[in-house]
């Protein structure tokens, strides 16, 4: 295990043994903790964000892509015996392959595309029903394959890090671990291929990838310093799954993991800096971050985007 200078705690409840406080000066303007998402998004996707939830009970609205990712990782923890973990039952019995499927598409139908972005998140929704099932059994294979020599699997749950240089607790979710190592899901859905002149469209189902983005490595270097847990990413897509490991991924190297958390450490720190510099004011808050609004549009709609313009006084 890694020696680092910060500790993790298990989940109790919402707060883990001996977990720090975050100050009321943050907590008023919503930042009760951060998290490896956090170190990753733009600081107007974050105030954006967390004043959406504060001032107005809601979060960014979910889309097709994402809710296809969390589907499938629901089916292969019911495969698994993962579902609803926690560390007192640990894994239990998972289903037969096909009665986790039938569970998957259940909650893949829970969701409603949106109605504002002409049709292409239903598009979406509807193409990538076909390969879920593929993607939910390659993300089990992968689990296995994995960990093969542990003698139990642990399932997603909440867990703490304190690291010292933050004001806040940092929240984090691993998707598998055990043995002493952790893999992280990540799901590459179909792509479109160019409009037919008839109209009519066809979708391409990508090779898995091989090498994580610097936000992934981010995220995995956050689980690392948490746990001292040796990081790895299953690439999964309807064609098959690759497995990244230090051992054929650079990127996942001590060294550019130590790069990654000292960038999302930075990020944590600047946040927190921001948020007291407006000292409870909204209003001061957003007047210190350029909001992209095309962006901002292109992710969340045109309700959200009215919210941001009154945010920013636009």
């Amino acid at each position: 295990m890694c020696k680092h200078n910060v500790s993790v705690w298990e989940s109790m409840g919402k707060k883990g043994i001996g977990m720090k406080e975050s100050p009321q000066q943050l907590k008023d303007m919503g930042l009760y903790h951060d998290s490896a998402s956090g170190a990753t998004a733009t600081k107007d996707e974050m105030f954006l964000k967390l004043w959406l939830r504060k001032e107005h009970k809601m979060s960014f609205p979910m889309a097709a892509r994402p809710w296809a990712g969390i589907s499938v990782q629901h089916g292969a923890n019911l495969a698994l015996g993962l579902q609803d973990y926690n560390e007192i039952i640990g894994q239990q019995e998972g289903m037969s392959i096909a009665e986790a499927t039938r569970h998957m598409m259940a909650k893949y139908d829970e969701y409603k595309p949106r109605d504002w972005d002409d049709g292409k998140d239903a598009e979406e929704f509807d193409a990538f029903r076909e390969v879920l099932p593929e993607m939910m059994a390659n993300s089990i294979a992968g689990v296995k394959e994995f960990f093969q020599g542990a003698n139990a699997i642990a399932g997603e749950h909440q867990r703490w890090l304190d690291e010292p240089r933050s004001e806040v607790p940092i929240m984090l979710y691993q998707d598998f671990s055990g043995g002493g190592t952790q893999i992280d899901l990540k799901c590459s859905l179909p792509l479109r291929n160019p409009m037919k002149k008839d109209g009519t469209r066809t979708w391409r189902t990508p090779k898995p990838k091989t090498e994580p983005t610097w936000m992934q490595v981010i995220q995995q270097s956050v689980y690392w310093k948490a746990t001292g847990e040796t990081p790895a990413l299953l690439f999964v897509t309807g064609a098959g799954f690759h497995i990244a490991t230090p051992e054929n991924c650079d990127a996942l190297s001590e060294e550019s993991l130590n790069r990654a958390y000292n960038e999302a450490v930075q990020s944590w720190v600047i946040t927190q800096n921001l948020l007291k510099a407006a000292n409870g004011s909204w209003r001061t808050l957003f007047g210190l971050v350029q909001p992209d609004m095309t962006e901002i549009a292109r992710r969340h709609g045109p309700s959200i985007v009215t919210l941001a313009k009154q945010a920013w006084s636009i």
